[in-house]
C-alpha cells in the first residue's frame, strides 16, 4: 500500500509540473484522469500507450471508445449532469455490458451456424446501475448522428437535427421493452435485421464472409498442405494492424493457456481441436485496448483438413471501468471469471460465441474467441447515405434501446430479476424520461466533441504521452519485453 502511495504521489507531483499554474481546466482535468488510468501501462509500456493514443485524437469516436475513464470521472463529478437523472436507480444493479456504445454491438455466430446480434466486447461487463449503460449508448447515438454522412453536409445536418428524436427513441424503447420483460416477456435473440438499414448491412456482410470462412483468406497463408499465419500487415488500408512473432515463452505457454480456457467453455470441443499450429503477436487493434496485449493463435479445428483450422484471439483483461462499488455480498473472484459469468449472462445464448472463454497467460488474465469474419461489429463510418438518415438512425437507435434493456433484465446469481424495479422507476413519467435522455446525452456528446479537439492539442503541444513522466527504471523485465514487443511506428495524428 505505502508503495503504490508513494507512486501516486510522484506522478501527481510530475503532472503538476507538467500542467502548469495558467493550465485550462478541463485540460489538467484530461490529463489527470489520463494519468491515474494509464499509469501502470505508462510505466511499463509508454510507446503502446502513445499508440492509442494517436488512436484516439485521430477520430471523434475513437477518443470516445477510449476515453472511458473521463466518462467515469464526469460521472462522478457533482458539476456535470451526466450521471444526474430523476430516475435514479442505485440497487439493484442489473448486469452491465460495461461500455455498450454503438461500435460494441455485432454479429456472433453460434454453434447451428445462425448469427444474431449481441454486445461483442464484454470486456468491462459487471454489475452496474442502469442508466450508466443506457447513457453510455445514447451518448454513442448522438456522436453517431453528429459524425454521419462525412462527405455530405446537408445530410448529416439533417441527422443532427434529429437527435433529440433519436435519442427519445432509444429510451422509450428501452423503457417499453424493460417494461415488457417485468411482466414476463422472454429474452430474445436478434437474428434478423427486420427492416432496419444498419442492421441489413450488418448481417449481409456477416453472413457472406461467414460462409466464405474470410478470416482464413485474409489472416492465413496454406502451402504444402499446411497453413500459418501471416506476418505483417495482412489489412494494407490498416497499416497498423500487424502480425509479429510471440516470444518463444509466449508461445510455450500457449497449449497450458488453452487447456486452462478450454474449461470455461460450455460444450468444450475435444483437446487435439485446439493443437496450435502457428501463433502470433498483435498489434494496432482496438482502441482502448490497444496498449493491452494481444495474439492470434490457429488451432487445428474439428479434423486434420486445413479448410477447417480455426483462428482464436487471445486479449489480455483488466479490471472493469462502473461507477460505484458492486452491491453488497457481489465480487468476482478474477477477472476472468467476471468476464464469463457476464457473457452467460448477457446473451441470449450462453454460448453465442461456442469458442468464447477466459483464462491466465503468462501472469496476466485473457480473453479467448473466436477470430472470424462472421463477426462483424457497428460502425460509425458506415453511417452515410441510407445508413446515415434521421429514419436509418432512429430505427437504429430503438433496436440497441431495446437490446440494452433485454440485458438489464438477465436474471442475477441468485434468480432474481431487476427489471420490475426499473421498471416501476421509469412508469413514473415515460415521456418525461425520453426527453431528459435527449437533453442529457446531446449536451455531454457536445461536451465530447469539444474534449476531443482539447485532447488533440495537447498531445500536439506536450507530445506522445501526453507530456505524462515515464522513468527508464520503471522498465519490466525481459520476458516482458519480449511480449510487449515494439509496435509499429504510430502515424502522426
Amino acid at each position: 500500500m505505502v508503495a503504490r502511495r508513494s507512486i501516486a504521489l510522484v506522478l501527481c507531483l510530475a503532472l503538476a509540473r507538467c500542467v502548469g499554474p495558467a493550465a485550462d481546466p478541463r485540460d489538467a482535468t484530461l490529463l489527470s484522469v489520463f494519468a491515474r488510468a494509464d499509469q501502470p501501462l505508462l510505466r511499463a509500456r509508454p510507446s503502446l500507450v502513445a499508440g492509442r493514443y494517436a488512436r484516439m485524437a485521430r477520430g471523434a469516436y475513437d477518443f470516445y471508445r477510449g476515453s472511458l475513464p473521463l466518462f467515469l470521472h464526469d460521472w462522478r463529478d457533482g458539476a456535470s449532469d451526466l450521471s444526474r437523472s430523476r430516475f435514479t436507480l442505485d440497487l439493484p444493479q442489473p448486469w452491465s455490458a460495461g461500455d455498450p456504445h454503438v461500435e460494441n454491438f455485432g454479429t456472433l455466430r453460434a454453434r447451428d451456424g445462425s448469427l444474431a446480434l449481441e454486445p461483442n466486447d464484454l470486456d468491462g461487463a459487471d454489475r452496474a446501475p442502469y442508466l450508466w449503460d443506457l447513457r453510455r449508448l445514447t451518448v454513442g447515438l448522438c456522436l453517431a448522428a453528429r459524425l454521419s454522412n462525412p462527405d455530405a453536409p446537408d445530410a448529416r445536418a439533417a441527422a443532427v437535427r434529429a437527435i433529440p428524436a433519436i435519442v427519445r427513441a432509444a429510451a422509450s424503447a428501452y423503457a417499453a421493452a424493460i417494461a415488457a420483460h417485468a411482466r414476463g416477456a422472454p429474452l430474445a435473440r436478434i437474428t434478423a435485421a427486420g427492416g432496419d438499414p444498419a442492421l441489413e448491412d450488418l448481417f449481409r456482410r456477416a453472413q457472406r464472409d461467414a460462409d466464405r470462412r474470410r478470416e482464413l483468406t485474409d489472416l492465413t497463408v496454406l502451402t504444402s498442405a499446411r497453413r500459418a499465419l501471416l506476418r505483417g500487415a495482412p489489412d494494407a488500408t490498416d497499416p497498423e494492424n500487424v502480425l509479429g512473432e510471440l516470444p518463444e515463452a509466449a508461445r510455450d505457454a500457449l497449449p497450458a493457456l488453452l487447456s486452462r480456457y478450454r474449461a470455461t467453455l460450455l460444450a468444450p470441443p475435444p483437446p487435439e481441436y485446439f493443437t496450435v499450429l502457428d501463433s502470433a503477436r498483435e498489434y494496432g487493434s482496438g482502441v482502448a485496448s490497444w496498449p493491452r496485449v494481444r495474439a492470434l493463435v490457429l488451432v487445428r479445428g474439428p479434423t486434420d483438413a486445413p479448410g477447417d483450422d480455426v483462428i482464436l484471439e487471445v486479449k489480455e483483461l483488466a479490471d472493469s471501468i462502473t461507477p460505484g462499488g458492486p452491491p453488497p455480498g457481489v465480487w468476482f473472484d478474477t477477472v476472468p471469471a467476471r468476464l464469463v459469468a457476464s457473457a452467460r449472462a448477457l446473451w441470449a445464448l450462453p454460448d453465442a460465441d461456442p469458442l468464447w472463454g477466459a483464462g491466465e497467460w503468462l501472469g496476466l488474465p485473457v480473453l479467448v474467441r473466436t477470430e472470424s469474419e462472421a463477426h462483424k461489429t457497428l460502425r460509425v463510418d458506415r453511417f452515410v447515405a441510407a445508413l446515415g438518415t434521421p429514419d436509418a438512425l432512429t430505427s437504429l437507435a430503438r433496436r440497441l434501446g431495446a437490446l440494452v434493456a433485454r440485458l438489464h433484465a438477465a436474471p442475477l446469481p441468485d434468480g432474481s430479476a431487476v427489471a420490475p424495479a426499473i421498471a416501476s422507476v421509469l412508469a413514473r413519467d415515460p415521456e418525461g424520461f425520453a426527453q431528459e435522455q435527449a437533453d442529457v446525452s446531446d449536451r455531454y456528446a457536445a461536451r465530447v466533441l469539444a474534449d476531443w479537439e482539447r485532447f488533440r492539442r495537447v498531445l500536439t503541444e506536450r507530445g506522445p504521452s501526453l507530456g505524462l513522466p515515464v522513468d527508464a527504471a520503471d522498465a519490466p523485465g525481459a520476458d516482458q519485453r519480449a511480449l510487449f514487443g515494439i509496435p509499429p511506428a504510430v502515424r502522426s495524428f
